[in-house]
């Protein structure tokens, strides 16, 4: 592939319309920029090509550019895809410009959704995109030092690239450029959103029910859709519940309608701020949220994090654990409307689906919210899924996975669970040497992960997934602890229960503890953690 025309050591006359055009928009962003001459010159210097010139439409201080890179250097990095590149004449950069930077990757089938470049003035961007590892791999370009002695691409996607461990994540995934696999789940989630049904998402801890919502969320708010987000681990009290619910609704229905259509609220002022006192607030909370949904003419998809807290017994908030399920019931008219327009429906997430699988609550009262949702389990990655997952954080960092031996040693000893896998490729990365670009992951240096035991380590992790899945099903985990027992006598008489009596494990096996129908573990990780077992 050539290179575009050359900059400011005599230009090549442009032989089509297309690089006649592209021409004129370069030249464009040479004179309405402070420094886009010296970035055309350190991308021909690089031997880089440019594809595409244009300006923001929104913002004028902004300019979108696709380049490619030389063919060695996208050997490197199995980056054969045109790169974007985004030029900002901003002194700081703020978080939002990664959100429109992957709305426009997200839209272009020719652009790798893996890397881009930004180029700016700010000298501490780095750290910035440092802090998003594992969603995407950002290369900053320092506007200020942008002369002839500034690294090339090559070197500075080296520098970058593999100082950063992708694989190293642990918080749940808000862009989708970090988001693996889960497209029937997805599409089952939109499917029930769209015929008004509600849904709720359960499974193992750090399985991906967090990152899961937080795509279908972010997909919907995209469609303009009257998205409220909650997280129940963040809350203080059952009114702190009702002012949030109320408060984000208001603030997502101020986005999608003309100011002055919002309508007059009894609790809540034109600016959103809170008006009236706690009593006031109790009696007419759900009043207001109603008002917004009719207002807003559709369906309020109210998305609920860690909707298991709200269970007296399960909650957080021990001593107000009972007025929290009062205010969360009181949504029930509103999400058990059949009406397109108005109401609300429910996705939510959790471990454990008893406050809508029990019809009695544990004071004897029935639970009114028995029901209410239809249930999902959530279970690890599929092999597909997770080789996928494995292979492009590792693209992102100068690491190719191309040994099946590889993937199907780490599907075997973590079955798919995400948090898992990405623990042992990170501890795998550790014996890599910088100055081998790609390096290829081998199944020794999983291996050796595999069987580390220190604080963080897979088989660490693994340990805390049972001891959490325990917490929630006691009974459940005490009966995988003696399937996985050194004594055999115990290792036989679960095998022989759980043949008898399936329901027995009920949850081990949606979750991905279990294989469907045998008594075999899906999570080897797991039960070697129980049994002590190498490998």
């Amino acid at each position: 592939m050539t290179s575009a025309p050359r900059y400011g050591m005599g230009d090549a006359v442009p032989k089509t319309v297309r690089q006649h055009d592209l021409e004129a928009y370069k030249k464009k962003f040479v004179t309405a920029t402070r420094s886009g001459r010296e970035l055309l010159l350190y991308l021909e210097r690089s031997t880089c090509g440019v594809w595409r010139c244009e300006q923001d439409q929104v913002d004028r201080r902004r300019w979108w550019l696709n380049i490619t890179l030389p063919k060695n250097v996208a050997e490197m990095f199995d980056a054969h895809l045109e790169i974007l590149l985004v030029y900002v004449e901003y002194d700081s950069v703020e978080p939002r410009l990664l959100e429109r930077v992957q709305e426009r990757l997200s839209k272009t089938a020719r652009i790798d959704n893996g890397i881009f470049l930004i180029a700016s003035f700010d000298a501490s961007l780095n750290r910035l995109l440092r802090r998003r590892r594992g969603e995407f791999a950002a290369i900053d370009l320092d506007l200020n030092e942008l002369n002839p002695e500034y690294p090339d691409i090559r070197h500075k996607m080296s520098e970058v690239l593999t100082t950063v461990d992708h694989y190293d994540m642990t918080t749940p995934i808000h862009d989708p450029g970090g988001f693996f696999g889960r497209s029937d789940e997805f599409q089952e989630i939109i499917s029930d959103i769209e015929r008004g049904q509600s849904v709720g998402v359960f499974g193992l801890r750090k399985t991906g029910k967090t990152s899961l919502l937080n795509y279908v969320a972010r997909r919907r708010r995209d469609a303009r859709k009257p998205v409220i987000w909650l997280d129940i681990s963040g809350l203080s009290s059952a009114d702190d519940f009702r002012l949030r619910v109320l408060q984000s609704t208001w603030e997502r229905v101020s986005e999608l309608i003309d100011g002055d259509d919002l309508p007059k609220l009894s609790t809540l002022d034109r600016t959103g701020d809170l008006k009236v006192g706690i009593d006031r607030l109790r009696l007419q909370w759900l009043r207001d949220v109603q008002v917004l949904s009719l207002a807003v003419g559709e369906r309020l998809e109210l998305f609920i994090d860690e909707v298991d807290q709200l269970l007296p017994g399960r909650s957080i908030l021990a001593s107000e654990s009972s007025d929290l399920l009062v205010a969360f019931t009181q949504l029930r008219g509103m999400i058990q409307d059949p009406h397109p327009s108005r109401g609300a429906l429910l996705v939510c997430a959790g471990v454990d689906p008893a406050i809508f699988e029990r019809p009695i609550l544990g004071s004897g009262a029935d639970n009114l919210v028995y029901k209410l949702v239809r249930l999902m389990y959530l279970s690890p990655l599929s092999r597909d899924d997770m080789a996928e997952m494995v292979r492009d954080l590792g693209r992102r960092m100068g690491v190719r996975v191309r040994s099946h031996e590889v993937i199907d040693f780490l599907y075997s000893e973590y079955g798919g669970h995400a948090l898992l896998t990405r623990k042992a490729c990170s501890l795998a990365c550790r014996s890599r040497s910088r100055d081998v670009i790609p390096w290829h992951m081998d199944v020794d240096s999983v291996r050796d992960a595999a069987r580390e035991q220190g604080e963080g380590s897979p088989l660490q992790q693994a340990r805390e997934i049972l001891e959490s899945f325990g917490e929630w099903f006691p009974e459940e985990a005490s009966l995988l602890g003696d399937l996985w027992s050194t004594d055999p006598e115990d290792r036989e008489l679960a095998r022989l229960e759980i043949e008898e009596n399936p329901s027995a494990v009920a949850h081990a096996v949606p979750y991905g503890l279990l294989k469907a129908g045998t008594s075999e573990s899906r999570i080897r990780a797991v039960e070697r953690a129980v049994s002590g077992a190498d490998i």
